[in-house]
């Protein structure tokens, strides 16, 4: 079997798991008349972490050098389903370098101590923040080093008219991809203007390390939260759907800043900007 064919079965497993624990939780914890109310499911993925949660300082400017740090919090309960925590995995920190025609991000990402990702992605200056082109190298560590090369990912990849060409630990690919190309880290910078990509016929591929492309990706605009902590302006949320992806809020405050980035088992806080 395909990794990829695994991942995808064991995502449909444990949303299967999930859903009956996710709604006895929120049957005894009264999640659900807090949703009845107004609260968004936009925010059960980080439902404890938001309580204490304060938003950074400062703006967002894709004119200047900056680097963003989001923690990656995910999302637990107990043997018996019945206490859920929001624990703090691991941190993503995106620097931002803008050049002349064009964006590069530098990202790199801690899980713990056994999974890591460092790359390189080149965005143009448009509407999107296209992805042009970009280098990656992704690891989780193992015992055993046989296990730990099949978990080791090389990528370079560019967009060539039409088609994205991608090379993975050696081997070419070429994929045909009329619709624009992005990358989660040049959508940071796009946040402010995500309404925009909400008219119909605005689909795109995403570029998702280290699994591949995902096509077919749209945006859909969701309820509006308010935060416990910080700002009480209302926040938009905006739900990403699409081929391979579990469905995925993106939380923007008043200042265009996605502050989170919430899916299922796993979601991204913005804790700071310098």
């Amino acid at each position: 079997m395909k990794r990829r064919d695994f991942l995808l079965q064991s995502i449909e497993a444990s949303l299967l798991a999930y859903l009956p624990g996710c709604l006895i939780v929120a049957a005894k914890s009264g999640a659900g008349t807090e949703q009845e109310s107004g609260r968004s499911a936009a925010l059960n993925p980080v439902s404890k972490y938001v309580e204490s949660y304060v938003p950074p300082k400062g703006g967002l400017d894709s004119a200047r050098r900056q680097t963003i740090t989001f923690d990656v919090v995910g999302w637990r309960t107990d043997k018996g389903r019945q206490k859920v925590s929001t624990p703090v995995l691991g941190e993503i920190a995106v620097s931002r370098n803008p050049l002349r025609d064009a964006i590069v991000y530098e990202v790199t990402q801690h899980l713990g101590k056994q999974e890591t990702m460092a790359g390189l992605f080149r965005c143009r200056m448009d509407r999107w923040h296209s992805l042009e082109e970009w280098e990656f190298e992704y690891s989780l560590s193992a015992d055993q080093e046989s296990i730990a090369r099949l978990a080791r990912t090389r990528q370079s990849g560019k967009r060539e008219g039409e088609n994205v060409v991608i090379r993975t630990n050696g081997a070419e690919n070429v994929f045909a991809c009329p619709a624009p190309l992005l990358c989660q880290w040049g959508m940071l910078d796009t946040a402010w203007r995500m309404r925009e990509f909400c008219d119909a016929g605005s689909e795109f591929t995403l570029l998702h390390e280290p699994s591949g492309l995902r096509p077919r990706q749209r945006f859909r605009e969701d309820r509006r939260v308010a935060l416990p902590q910080g700002d009480s302006a209302p926040i938009r949320t905006f739900l990403q759907t699409g081929d391979g992806t579990v469905p995925t809020h993106w939380i923007v405050d008043s200042r265009g800043r996605p502050l989170f980035v919430t899916a299922f088992l796993m979601s991204w806080a913005m804790k700071a900007i310098s």
